[in-house]
């Protein structure tokens, strides 16, 4: 039996390495709202954002404002088609019901995604601790190795002289040991119950699951994979060469992943029906068009020395026949694996499949790999100088984590202090201008949600996370994209006749037009109505003029 004050005094120490972690890779966000009434310009506005991939944060945001318009399943607002909702990023106006029940504003409802499943993630990676590991001490290795396990460092000269250091592929967040912690809420989301599952199903089943457990965790299979689709996909995977092991060896247990992959099915179904409807078959088409295939180099690199360690756990796993060891490396070849299949079927960046948490198995195996040593040695010096190794690797990898937070810190300072351009490209570069804001307000304040906008660039993102109106161009998930974005230019750069600008708007259902600093750089005018004149001024101020669509 477990002694129960000593049980408890683990805990504790778990909690308090959990809270660590947390407040460390929250520490930017903290950073950035200790910064917001320090603006240099003061006519911009503290926004508090967290992803910085230009296409994405917005979009998010948008899903959580259709929550206060009272939308239960969410539409797209990036493009001009009419369309019925879906369940199609759904998971974000489920943020936004419960932000709106809780009084807190859509970018307070984003964030609470991150505070939300962040946390629980850490948790169940801590129980896993307990399943996989039989001491204390062990235990804490492991917890420690999978969350700060990442890249090697890359270090190179800088041409003013001194030595620079960062990691290898930072530009993908997942990779990051400090970011991913308290990543985008959706992956949270997906890595979360897909490792539940994981857990539920493959590891601690050693009997038949009862038919009501089945039901339970069907249900939160299709919700993953509505969620992140990814994330169920790789957990098909791991069940599927485990079946083909259990089929193989006579177990009486394959039934078990086989029902749950039927009763699951219908959420990839369902998204892939419905990715092949407009809008959503924008989704794909983005994928196609921004192919992200897995640089492997960079990859190896950016996933850092854990890589090596956690190959030399599965060959001990495998040596040892340790099979409950085995979900774990059937998880990471089952993400490697996809990414090796979108790689050549392109309805899926390959990258996408390094989000599904991957960084987990390849941490407790490295783990499992350290443990083994561990108790192979008995010479007390020897001890003594793994034991200094094992210290060094951790330090050297938290030292990685503080390269990750002095860049993102390095962005923040410099967000802060920008002044020019005035509307900036990608959007999330600078804070906005309050005047500019204040058209899209007016958007939002005055006018139908149902309605649709046309926009420069960074206007057509901002309008559908701020303003709640539809865009005919603003995102990656605009459908035609680039036939619209050609559309948009020769509406701007006054290349249309009145007649077939007017016919280019009414066929859109476009009822304003958005006109501010990046639209007026593209036509020259100070006034678009010259060469417009079915266009009505109904706000204008020296930063903004909005224009309705007269017939």
């Amino acid at each position: 039996m477990y002694n129960v004050p000593m049980v408890k005094y683990q805990t504790i120490i778990f909690a308090i390495l959990i809270i660590f972690f947390l407040l460390f890779s929250f520490a930017p966000t903290f950073f950035e709202l200790s910064l917001k009434d320090k603006l240099a310009d003061p006519n911009r506005e503290f926004i508090l954002e967290h992803n910085y991939y230009w296409p994405d944060f917005n979009l998010y945001l948008s899903k959580v404002r259709q929550a206060w318009e009272g939308r239960l399943f969410p539409v797209e607002k990036y493009t001009s088609e009419p369309h019925k909702g879906s369940l199609v990023q759904i998971f974000y106006v489920g943020l936004g019901w419960l932000g709106r029940v809780i009084r807190a504003n859509p970018n307070t409802s984003y964030q609470l995604g991150r505070i939300l499943f962040a946390p629980l993630l850490l948790i169940l990676i801590a129980r896993l601790t307990w399943l996989y590991f039989p001491s204390f001490g062990a235990r804490i290795m492991a917890f420690i190795v999978v969350i700060v396990s990442g890249s090697f460092p890359k270090i190179y000269t800088v041409p003013t002289g001194g030595v620079h250091i960062e990691s290898f592929m930072q530009w993908w967040s997942t990779i990051d040991n400090l970011q991913r912690i308290t990543f985008i809420p959706h992956i949270l989301f997906g890595q979360l119950v897909s490792l539940f599952l994981l857990n539920q199903l493959m590891i601690r089943v050693s009997k038949s699951i009862k038919i009501k457990h089945l039901i339970l965790y069907s249900i939160m299979g299709n919700i993953v994979g509505i969620v992140f689709p990814p994330s169920l996909m790789t957990l098909f995977g791991v069940i599927g060469i485990t079946m083909v092991v259990q089929i193989i060896k006579k177990h009486a247990l394959w039934h078990v992943g086989l029902l749950f992959i039927i009763f699951t099915c219908p959420s990839l179904l369902y998204f892939f029906v419905i990715t092949h409807q407009i809008p959503w078959v924008a989704l794909v088409e983005t994928h196609r068009r921004h192919f992200m295939p897995v640089p492997l180099d960079q990859y190896f690199l950016g996933t850092g020395p854990v890589f090596v360690l956690a190959a030399g756990g599965a060959l001990t796993t495998l040596s040892q026949r340790a099979y409950k060891w085995y979900p774990l490396i059937y998880w990471a070849l089952s993400s490697w694996l996809l990414a090796a299949y979108f790689s050549l079927v392109r309805d899926q960046s390959p990258l996408r499949f390094t989000q599904t948490g991957v960084f987990i198995p390849l941490g407790l195996l490295a783990s499992y790999f350290f443990y083994q040593l561990w108790i192979r040695l008995s010479n007390p010096f020897v001890k003594g100088v793994y034991s200094v190794i094992l210290i060094f690797y951790v330090i050297e990898n938290i030292y990685m984590m503080v390269v990750s937070y002095r860049w993102q810190e390095s962005f923040i300072i410099q967000r802060v202090g920008a002044s020019i351009p005035p509307v900036p490209y990608p959007p999330q570069t600078i804070y906005p201008l309050t005047s500019w804001m204040d058209g899209i307000r007016f958007l939002r304040d005055h006018t139908n949600h149902n309605d649709v906008v046309i926009a420069g660039l960074t206007a057509g993102n901002f309008i559908p996370a701020y303003a709640g109106n539809f865009v005919y161009f603003g995102q990656s998930n605009t459908v035609s994209y680039e036939e619209k974005y050609q559309h948009l230019e020769d509406f701007f750069r006054a290349r249309l006749s009145p007649s077939s600008a007017q016919r280019l708007l009414n066929e859109a259902r476009v009822k304003y037009v958005f006109y501010s600093f990046q639209e007026k750089e593209l036509s020259g005018l100070e006034d678009i109505s010259v060469n417009y004149p079915f266009l009505k001024p109904v706000y204008q101020t020296t930063a903004v003029t909005i224009y309705q669509v007269i017939g």
